[in-house]
């Protein structure tokens, strides 16, 4: 019931069927993306039917040098505390005055511009009313200029530019005794600025990613879609004993595509260079790590503890500096 109506939804549950067409009458069929991680989707989605010895994946590296990327998960907040980012953890202020305390940090090695991506609307007008009262948002400020996603969509190309000038009038005034150091982003995955955007050079030469942005599980259409992948599941009999459910898998896999998204606004050319960050201790283990592009998981550094992660961070920056990247 919507506003007293009611409201019927047709949801497509199964692509394959469509894209079998594709298969059956093509002598090859070659899917190529940026974004495509994890591939397990992709091949369950549109391939369920297709013999595994007749299809194949390739994985390829990125035109940047490995030195262009340093990607961190911090497991453990300055108070040595673990950072973990699930629903019911979000109300807990004294995690989000950590988290706060955390990017406050970061501006001081972060160079130009800091992309931050959080999980929800919801989250970020949270974070942002609780810094503002403690006084944390100021201190963001001071370092680098606040900017955060507008919910509507005619706000966006303003904020973007004025994101962007902030970048580029500080890098002109690099003189200037009491300059900001660019500029932070609060952003939202698998909103307005997760996809398609082009976080190119200074714009980005930091994409924090806070959290893992689970989709919601009251969601009638999400439920169904599990529902519908588990009964193929048990119909094949293709589940491995002791294996999670196709159901469970669909849900994780739609959040790490999501989260790849938000990571690609950033490394745009051969030339560039930036730092990922991954805050929360799940990003640790080895099962969602494999869910990341290849070129990004090869070269992961899992920081014990926040000291080792700032270190981490600063020599990444400092040899930048000194390469006069």
């Amino acid at each position: 019931m919507v506003d007293g109506q009611v409201e019927i939804k047709y949801q497509h549950l199964n692509p394959a069927t469509y894209f079998q067409e594709v298969v059956d009458s093509a002598r090859a069929v070659i899917l190529a993306g940026g974004t495509m991680s994890p591939i397990d989707d992709v091949v369950n989605q549109l391939f369920s039917a297709l013999p595994s010895e007749r299809l194949s994946t390739f994985s390829c590296g990125h035109i940047i040098p490995a030195e262009n990327l340093q990607t961190l998960v911090l497991k453990k907040g300055p108070r040595g505390g673990e950072l973990l980012f699930k629903y019911q953890q979000r109300s807990d202020e004294s995690l989000m005055a950590e988290l706060g305390q955390i990017l406050l940090n970061f501006t001081n090695v972060v160079p130009g511009g800091m992309v931050v991506f959080v999980p929800s609307y919801a989250f970020l007008g949270m974070v942002t009313k609780l810094w503002q009262a403690s006084g944390l948002w100021a201190k963001l400020d001071a370092k680098k200029k606040v900017f955060s996603e507008p919910q509507q969509s005619n706000e966006v190309d303003a904020v973007l530019r004025d994101y962007a000038a902030q970048i580029q009038g500080d890098k002109n005034a690099e003189d200037a005794p009491t300059k900001r150091r660019g500029a932070l982003l609060f952003a939202v995955v698998g909103a307005k600025l997760s996809e398609g955007l082009n976080f190119a050079d200074d714009l980005a030469r930091a994409v924090v990613i806070v959290g893992l942005p689970f989709a919601n599980l009251g969601s009638p259409e999400l439920r169904e879609r599990m529902n519908y992948v588990n009964r193929l599941e048990q119909r094949r009999g293709t589940r491995t004993p002791g294996a999670r459910d196709a159901g469970t898998e669909l849900y994780e896999n739609m959040c790490m595509n999501a989260v790849n998204q938000s990571i690609g606004r950033a490394i745009r050319h051969r030339g560039d260079w930036a730092a990922l960050v991954l805050i929360d201790s799940r990003y640790a283990s080895p099962r969602i790590r494999a869910k990341l592009p290849k070129w990004i998981e090869s070269g992961t550094t899992v920081a014990d503890g926040f000291g080792q992660a700032m270190g981490v961070l600063g020599r990444f920056f400092r040899e930048k500096k000194a390469l006069g990247a």
